[in-house]
């Protein structure tokens, strides 16, 4: 037996199968269209979910065609940093002039731009080519095996990146080829707390760094630039891990953005979200910002949309009910509903916005005497809300207003509230009778 409830409420977000949005506009398609709800509900949760799935899709796709010209240009970029690195020792070992061996590094994009990107790829090859070409004929023509001392052309390995500079090691004739063994083993040691990933291009200053360890004149120099490796390394893990929270903040600020983030934004949080730049403060402020007026925003459709589901979701279970406001859920306020038959007794919701609660309890109008027969009269409209109410609660629940009782007294433990009889709303056969009565009466035809 129930007399007052104390609710608080909840409203289930876009794109959830009943959320408040989806059943605010399917109950106005159904009603429109004559058709029964849940087919409706069904219909728009399908549309919603294909809709998410699909820019989801999109973001993902961008987000991977943008990684992979990252990839691509990271690795291409090191492929010729080593050819660069090979041509300065066989210039200083060979009659073969500095200028022939000279490399032309083309320019890396500054942005996202995939067209630019092609062409950044497509100049890299190109000097790769030229150079695998040059150094191929140099080789041929003076007995040098330098392709031996080159990490294969795909994306190599740390030990085989290392081990193709041991061998370069043996092309310097001024250094000693004995200690490469050593200096592999140190520059590998350090490397290894990089945990690289697997296809992950070693980056360039730590290769570089590495390089200049195996072709150290000497053990006193190897371990000084050893010591700077090691600096480095811990430096990149460093960078590593804020560039790893970056990325995460900038691909969730890419989910609440959607289709909404203008597209200069869009770009720089993709370039963040792929590990190409670190979130600045101006970007960071400039989604943060945006993606908050967005959420308000979709906070103002549901409280809307929540007012719609409440007006139709009594109806649809017999009650007559005053209209609702549409700012009911933004400024809370006062709804009455009854059903045919209820006579004097209403239903009173007050709804506080603010708190988030919803208060049902049972009003009369005021006017006869309190009386024996009015007590018990009372509590049987309090006892038949209390077994219609879980009802009410399971339909708001299912359309996207969660109710969560947190205070229920049983029918009779407080008095029925009587009220002012203008406080409350006019059955439609009364308001039908008072203009019936307010109508003069017709004069017959003379």
């Amino acid at each position: 037996m129930s007399g007052p409830v104390t609710a608080t409420f909840s409203l289930a977000q876009l794109g959830v199968l009943g959320g408040v949005l989806l059943a605010a506009e399917a109950l106005k398609e159904a009603r429109a269209m004559g058709a029964e709800y849940d087919e409706i509900l069904a219909r728009l949760a399908d549309r919603e979910a294909g809709l998410a799935e699909a820019r989801q899709a999109r973001q993902n796709a961008r987000l991977e065609r943008q990684a992979q010209l990252r990839r691509d240009g990271e690795r291409l970029s090191a492929r010729l940093d080593r050819l660069v690195g090979l041509g300065e020792m066989l210039a200083a070992n060979t009659a073969e002039g500095a200028d022939r061996l000279a490399m032309n590094r083309p320019d890396r994009p500054a942005d996202g731009d995939e067209a630019a990107w092609s062409r950044y790829l497509g100049e890299l090859e190109a000097e790769i080519q030229r150079l695998e070409a040059l150094f191929a004929e140099i080789g041929k023509t003076r007995g040098l095996a330098s392709a031996d001392a080159l990490p294969s052309a795909e994306a190599p390995g740390l030990d085989e990146v290392l081990r193709a500079y041991a061998r370069q090691r043996g092309l310097d004739a001024r250094l000693n080829p004995a200690l490469a063994a050593e200096f592999e083993a140190t520059a590998a040691r350090i490397l290894a707390r990089l945990e690289l990933a697997e296809g992950e291009t070693l980056p360039r200053a730590l290769e570089q760094l590495a390089r200049a360890v195996l072709l150290a004149p000497n053990v006193e120099r190897a371990e000084a630039l050893a010591s700077e490796l090691r600096l480095a390394v811990q430096r990149r893990r460093e960078e590593r891990a804020e560039q790893e929270k970056d990325a995460a903040e900038a691909s969730e600020l890419l989910d609440s953005l959607g289709e909404a983030a203008p597209e200069p934004l869009r770009l720089a949080l993709e370039r963040v979200a792929v590990g190409a730049e670190a979130l600045d403060a101006e970007t960071r402020e400039l989604a943060r910002r945006l993606a908050a007026d967005l959420a308000a925003a979709r906070a103002r459709r549901e409280q809307e949309a929540a007012a719609v589901v409440l007006e139709q979701s009594l109806r649809d279970l017999g009650y007559e009910v005053e209209a609702i406001d549409q700012t009911l859920f933004v400024a809370g306020g006062v709804v009455h509903f009854q059903r045919q038959g209820w006579e004097e007794y209403h239903v009173r919701l007050r709804l506080d916005a603010q708190a988030g609660k919803m208060n049902f309890n049972v009003v009369r109008a005021r006017g006869e005497a309190e009386s024996a027969e009015r007590k018990r009269l009372d509590y049987l409209a309090e006892d038949r809300w209390c077994a219609e109410f879980p009802r009410l609660r399971d339909t708001l629940k299912a359309r996207g207003i969660d109710l969560e009782v947190t205070r229920q007294l049983g029918a009779g433990e407080l008095p029925v509230q009587a009220v002012d009889p203008a406080s409350l709303p006019r059955r439609q056969e009364e308001e039908d009778r008072r203009r019936d009565r307010a109508q003069p009466l017709q004069q017959p035809l003379r």
